[in-house]
């Protein structure tokens, strides 16, 4: 698993070579600046037992501090510098992962839930983050001053510099030994914080019908088997780090029990000076916060690595729905043909056998009974999904055959479910096109009949309208998702229940303005009111997925099937309402 995450890290540290290697040359400056000041130590004390001027002593104690501030200032360097890494890295990585989150079909986004993906876009960075900015700067000076103290100490006592190196390089074997299990159940930590993420996002978006039922207190129950998973996997991976963690700073201890008694046989027998044992009890000291540090800076790139490979999971995952290499862009007019189209959803056929022709400016009502098939039709338009067998044609080219960009630039699609985002009303109706002249956006509101609400607002177009739109009623939200599809001016509108919310004469005065709208548009509506289609060029009736009937209002009226039937239904519903 580390080794998928760091190779999936690669790329982002190519436009880095160069400060990685300005970072190594910090490293070595002051590595070699903390190491040597034992050795100067050291020197100190033999001079001072050989006898040594107060002006001399001056000196050493100068050069101490020299050494210090020359450590202090490039680890400084190295540390902003790792920093300056850390963000650039980050902000690249995640500009990549929202760009892709936006490719995702339905499917997968199913598949991996909001919550996931909200964990892996948000927490799992953080670990990333703190990879670069400290892991990786204390790596890089840890085993720089590991190294040099070693050569500094062989230098001393080749004897004891070796015990002390094996002792060390048994640490290290172990903890990479260990990482791969420490790893992956920081992994299973960052499954169970999605999962609390997912728990909490769908529970909060849920929280006036948690209120209307009395689940608080089911919920706060279930959130709590929820938390206490993610405590247990929490409790268990800081078990695994701690023991792995602590390994160095154990052998260092034991390095210093061997080199307190050896050494102090070799000072007693004369093969090393008082100096050099005071000099390797030092150097043990500060090679055990540069074991600690080691230790520090694997468990980063531990959890770094783990942060990586989630990312990196959605990152590789390439969408069903994406441009041929061939993909061209074409002038749209707007004439549909759907050729033997089948749709397959988990087993079920959601669309079969269909085959239909919508000429240029044409107007299309589409009604059935819920699963019908309806919603899917439209999403084949707007290249939602493809087709399982079949071809949609848009002016005699197949739609897989045209950039996707081109495609949905000419379609004005407002779904079943409006969401509107919490900025002001002008600026969602113009989302995406921010220089979009007043007019058109005066126009489309117009069309959409919402400027008769306009003074029930605050600020009117500049009222913001909360998240999700909360602060507009639902006839409002839906009205307000009509006019940014206007305001786009498209050659195709994809209307999906659009109007369900809206009362039943608003709807057919914003029908009426569209169907004598001057713009040459071709028009698919979808609705669960027949009067919002009985002006259509022509309506289809769906069931199970196939075209069962097909013709204009009075034909379909005249053939006395299942388009009568629901029309004579919807006249005694309205009948009984008015009683």
């Amino acid at each position: 698993m580390r080794r998928t995450g760091l190779r999936f890290l690669l790329p982002y540290m190519r436009p880095y070579r160069g400060a990685l290697l300005l970072g190594t040359l910090y490293a070595v400056i002051g590595a070699a600046a903390s190491a040597y000041s034992p050795a100067l130590l050291g020197q100190a004390v033999d001079a001072l037992l050989a006898g040594v001027t107060s002006r001399q002593l001056l000196l050493y104690a100068l050069g101490i501090v020299a050494l210090a501030t020359t450590v202090a200032v490039f680890r400084y360097l190295l540390r902003m510098l790792t920093g300056e890494i850390a963000a650039g890295v980050s902000y690249r990585m995640s500009q990549d992962l929202f760009e892709t989150l936006l490719t995702f079909d339905q499917a997968t986004l199913r598949a991996f839930g909001t919550g996931d993906l909200l964990s892996r876009a948000t927490s799992d960075f953080i670990y990333i983050w703190r990879f670069y900015s400290a892991g990786f700067q204390m790596s890089m000076h840890a085993i720089l001053l590991l190294a040099i103290g070693c050569a500094l100490m062989a230098a001393t006592s080749p004897a004891l510099a070796l015990i002390v190196l094996l002792l060390l390089a048994l640490s290290v074997a172990l903890q990479f030994g260990l990482g791969n299990g420490v790893e992956r159940s920081f992994d299973r930590v960052q499954q169970e914080m999605a999962r609390i993420a997912a728990f909490t996002q769908e529970h909060v978006s849920a929280a006036r019908m948690m209120a209307a039922y009395g689940q608080e207190r089911a919920a706060v129950g279930a959130f709590r088997i929820v938390n206490e998973n993610y405590a247990r996997r929490s409790l268990s991976f800081a078990v695994q780090s701690a023991v792995v963690s602590g390994l160095p700073g154990l052998v260092v201890r034991l390095a210093a029990a061997i080199v307190l008694g050896l050494g102090g046989a070799y000072v007693i027998g004369g093969q090393i000076t008082p100096g050099e044992y005071v000099q390797f009890i030092v150097y043990l000291s500060v090679l055990n916060g540069a074991a600690q540090s080691l230790a520090g800076a694997f468990e980063r790139l531990q959890q770094g690595s783990a942060a990586a490979g989630r990312i990196g999971a959605v990152l590789r995952r390439r969408p069903a729905v994406a441009d041929a290499p061939d993909a061209v862009s074409i002038p749209v007019r707007g004439h549909l043909r759907f050729e033997q189209i089948g749709v397959c959803n988990e087993g079920r056929w959601a669309l079969r056998d269909l085959t239909l022709d919508v000429p240029a400016g044409s107007t299309l009502g589409i009604v059935g009974a819920t699963g019908s098939g309806k919603s899917t039709l439209l999403a084949l338009v707007a290249r939602v999904r493809d087709p399982d067998e079949g071809r949609v044609l848009l002016d005699g080219y197949d739609l897989r055959a045209i950039r996707l960009e081109a495609l949905r630039r000419a379609i004005g699609f407002v779904p079943q479910e409006t969401l509107l985002f919490s900025m002001s009303l002008r600026d969602n109706i113009a989302l995406g096109q921010p220089d979009l002249p007043d007019e058109r956006i005066d126009a489309a509101v117009r069309a959409a009949r919402l400027s008769n609400d306009l003074p029930q607002l605050p600020q009117g177009l500049g009222t913001i309208v909360g998240e999700r739109g909360a602060t507009l009623s639902g006839g409002q939200r839906q009205r307000a998702a009509l006019a940014r599809a206007l305001a786009r001016d498209p050659q195709i509108l994809l209307l999906d229940d659009a109007l369900s919310s809206v009362d039943a004469g608003t709807a057919a005065e914003i029908l009426g303005n569209l169907a004598t709208d001057t713009v040459p548009r071709t028009r698919l509506v979808v609705s669960q009111r027949l009067a919002s289609v009985r002006d259509a060029d022509q309506i289809i009736v769906l069931e199970q997925g196939r075209v069962v009937e097909q013709g204009t209002h009075q034909e379909l009226l005249q053939l006395g099937g299942r388009y009568a039937a629901m029309y004579r239904r919807e006249l005694m519903q309205a009948e009984e309402g008015e009683e």
